[in-house]
């Protein structure tokens, strides 16, 4: 006689996600900066302290973007100029990461008294962004320099992406049992004043809000 097994049901989770895109509006200039290339190869070198290489001002202002399309661009180093990150900002987009904008969400849940820990909140919404990017679009883009002094050495001259006007959309998918979606969108536009996303956060770049929600 065979002994009765038991039979495990997989519950569908996608399914009973629900989804929605969420439009938001920079109140403020957004700056992208995230490590270049030439800094990872120097990282990612054997011997660092032989790499004495010119650095290309154009290739560390390109690679410092995530981009929506790869970047087709053999060699970095000698292809990267003006020309070249004038054709980007017209026929490619700029992107912010789908990790961070979630990150800041989760900490908005916390440091607004929302929740003690982000855990319910983080199992309970997922961005859904092609290779986890959200293209942005923008009125107007700059670039600054800055210098920055490090916690070890002489002052560095940075060049930093900012655009203005800036503007991005995402799909979410979420469970409304844990956090409604009017609770969700509550806690993005918190996210969005008082964190921000990209670089310069502590300094109030990067803010925005919540302009349109439609359910999909």
């Amino acid at each position: 006689m065979k002994k009765d097994q038991n039979v495990i049901q997989i519950t569908d989770l996608n399914a009973k996600a629900k989804h929605a895109e969420v439009y938001i509006d920079g109140d403020g200039d957004l700056i992208l900066n995230k490590m270049n290339v030439r800094t990872e190869r120097m990282l990612l070198s054997e011997d660092r302290k032989k790499i004495k290489e010119k650095p290309n001002p154009y290739e560390d202002i390109i690679t410092s973007i995530h981009w929506r399309d790869p970047l087709n661009i053999p060699n970095t180093y000698e292809m990267c100029t003006k020309e070249t990150l004038d054709k980007l900002l017209k026929e490619n987009a700029p992107c912010i990461s789908a990790f961070g904008l979630k990150k800041s969400f989760c900490q908005a849940v916390v440091r607004n008294g929302i929740d003690t820990y982000a855990t319910k909140f983080d199992v309970s919404l997922n961005i859904v962004a092609n290779m986890g990017l959200i293209p942005i679009t923008f009125a107007a883009y700059t670039l600054e320099e800055r210098l920055m002094s490090p916690q070890k050495g002489a002052p560095v001259n940075v060049k930093l992406n900012h655009f203005g006007g800036w503007k991005a959309h995402f799909e979410i998918a979420y469970f409304e049992h844990v956090y409604t979606l009017d609770e969700m969108i509550n806690i993005i536009n918190l996210a969005g004043f008082g964190l921000g996303i990209g670089s310069g956060r502590s300094s109030g770049y990067g803010r925005y809000h919540v302009s349109d929600i439609k359910a999909l």
